[in-house]
């Protein structure tokens, strides 16, 4: 399994958008094929920073969804409540 990790700072006063966009996808089944499942983590020391991690059947599975042009305009909402997005890591799980 593929996991994606990404971290993110939300602007001021956007978390409840950036939540609520997250979980829009989410309950309207518009999960994209491959991805097993996500959670959003919210950081204790700095309250505007959260991780994003995906579990994926596959990179391939990643990769392709990302050149969809749903995956594009979800960008663009997200844009709109995130500051900056600070890093991103690739891993497999292992256990």
């Amino acid at each position: 399994m593929y996991v994606h990790l990404v971290s993110f700072k939300v602007k001021e006063g956007e978390d409840i958008t950036f939540i609520e966009l997250l979980k829009f996808e989410e309950n309207n089944e518009a999960k994209p094929a491959g991805l097993d499942h996500f959670h959003l983590f919210k950081d204790r020391n700095d309250t505007s920073r959260y991780f994003l991690i995906e579990y994926w059947e596959s990179k391939e599975n990643k990769d392709l969804m990302e050149k969809t042009e749903d995956h594009q305009y979800f960008h663009q909402l997200r844009k709109l409540a995130i500051d900056k997005r600070y890093e991103a890591h690739e891993c497999d799980l292992v256990v």
